[in-house]
């Protein structure tokens, strides 16, 4: 199996494709949840953050972190050929696959590689609230740092690695799970996502050139 990358995003709004990415966090797990490393770093947008409400971060924070074309290179070094985890990967993934365009880098995470722990607390959870600090709560994870890229990363490794402890223990409390989108969440999706990941090319990420948002 390819492992898990786990990611969270902090973003200078909330539209991928007017907005920008100013932090990245990744956890390395391997199939069986055990953690292989840690990365995180600011970038800088070249725009101006507008939601410093949410993340704390400013654009003084930035000014002299490297811009997301700099860090493709070791980004992708963590991010090949394993499954994208994401709490609310839709956002997160819609992030990383505009900076990608937008950098000229030719590739698209497929929705095929990626597991979501907030689609999935639906199903290995008891009832309640889907977000990030509500979910983490009933699973009985103690969450530090909330809204930075790191912490909320190692939080979401926190939520998957209780998804596959309750998917050997047979605990399922909502099966199927039907997603947001409309499609359909069978248990253990994360078995068909690392497949699907090991098998992505990957181009060779080198001589990338941000292009600077409108203000």
């Amino acid at each position: 199996m390819s492992g898990f990358a786990v990611i969270d995003l902090e973003t200078t709004g909330l539209n991928a494709r007017t907005e920008s990415i100013i932090e990245v966090g990744v956890v390395l797990l391997d199939s069986a949840g055990n953690l292989e490393g840690r990365w995180t770093t600011l970038i800088n947008p070249r725009r101006a953050i507008r939601a410093q409400f949410i993340h704390g971060i400013s654009d003084d924070d930035v000014t002299s972190s490297p811009t997301f074309a700099q860090i493709l290179p070791e980004l992708v070094t963590h991010l090949e050929f394993r499954a994208i985890v994401a709490h609310n990967a839709v956002f997160d993934v819609g992030f990383l696959n505009e900076e990608f365009k937008r950098v000229g880098f030719p590739m698209s995470i497929p929705d095929s590689a990626t597991v979501c722990t907030m689609e999935l607390s639906k199903m290995y959870l008891p009832a309640g609230r889907h977000s990030l600090d509500a979910a983490a709560q009933r699973a009985g994870i103690s969450v530090h740092n909330h809204h930075r890229a790191l912490a909320d990363a190692e939080t979401a490794a926190e939520l998957l690695r209780v998804y596959l402890d309750a998917e050997k223990a047979g605990t399922h409390y909502e099966n199927p799970v039907h997603t947001r989108s409309g499609g359909e969440l069978k248990p253990a999706s994360w078995v068909d996502a690392q497949i699907r990941a090991a098998q992505l090319g990957w181009p060779i990420a080198l001589n990338f050139e941000s292009r600077q948002l409108p203000q």
